[in-house]
């Protein structure tokens, strides 16, 4: 393996692990004494989701294009759809902590789509060489980035959906969101001028973000309480 791979890998795993721990410090030892979720069960799911977003990544980059308008939107779909699958087992339906999971899958899918995505273009820009610069390669992990995030909110989305048995009304709602990402995407690997590619790529990020944000810092102590509401259990310890 080449030295870009590693260098991919350590832009990808950096951030994913960044991440992790932003969101879920506060809700496992020692900020709470009762986690609320399994530390083991998580990094499985983690590592599902690694191995998940492995064989997706390489189905999209080498049958499909990131140029193709419709391959775009089924692949989006096909994501969503392949976390609802892995998460929809008996085991974690009307689970509180089947939202964390949810976030841990979908961190481990935007992880490796990260990986492959630094990769591969930045085995491409590599080719045109100092024509492109630190800038390029600056925009190339900017993109990683925000398939980390939208791909993680996008698993706690569906982990939610899990949690309070309604799978695909939240799958739907997951697809939708990620559809869009990937088509301003599309939207920037399509086009012919360098100020749209990079207007369309701050936008990408700008949307990712805010999901990410409201999905993890507005939503998900909310959502953690409901359910819990569910299982007719009762914490005096959510995190704000």
């Amino acid at each position: 393996m080449d030295a870009l791979f590693y260098a991919a890998g350590i832009l990808a795993f950096a951030p994913t692990l960044i991440l992790m721990y932003a969101v879920l410090r506060k809700y496992t030892f020692p900020a709470v004494e009762q986690p609320f979720f399994s530390d083991p069960s998580l990094f499985k799911i983690f590592v599902v989701g690694l191995v998940a977003g492995t064989i997706l990544g390489v189905a999209y980059y080498l049958s499909l294009s990131p140029t193709n308008f419709v391959q775009s939107i089924l692949f989006a779909a096909i994501q969503c759809l392949a976390m609802v699958v892995i998460l929809n087992l008996k085991r974690f339906h009307g689970k509180s902590d089947t939202v964390f999971y949810g976030y841990g899958l979908g961190l481990g899918v935007g992880c490796t789509m990260a990986l492959g995505t630094i990769y591969l273009l930045g085995s491409a820009v590599s080719v045109i060489g100092d024509a492109v610069g630190f800038t390029g390669y600056a925009w190339i992990f900017l993109v990683a980035l925000s398939y980390i995030l939208m791909l993680s909110a996008i698993g706690t989305t569906v982990g939610e959906g899990i949690a309070r048995l309604r799978p695909m009304e939240f799958g739907l709602q997951a697809m939708v969101i990620n559809v869009i990402f990937s088509l301003i995407l599309w939207a920037a690997f399509s086009s012919g001028s360098e100020t749209s590619i990079y207007v369309c790529l701050i936008l990408a990020l700008i949307v990712a973000a805010m999901y990410f944000y409201y999905i993890m810092y507005v939503k998900l102590s909310h959502v953690v309480r409901d359910v819990l509401k569910m299982e007719g259990k009762t914490r005096k310890d959510i995190p704000k």
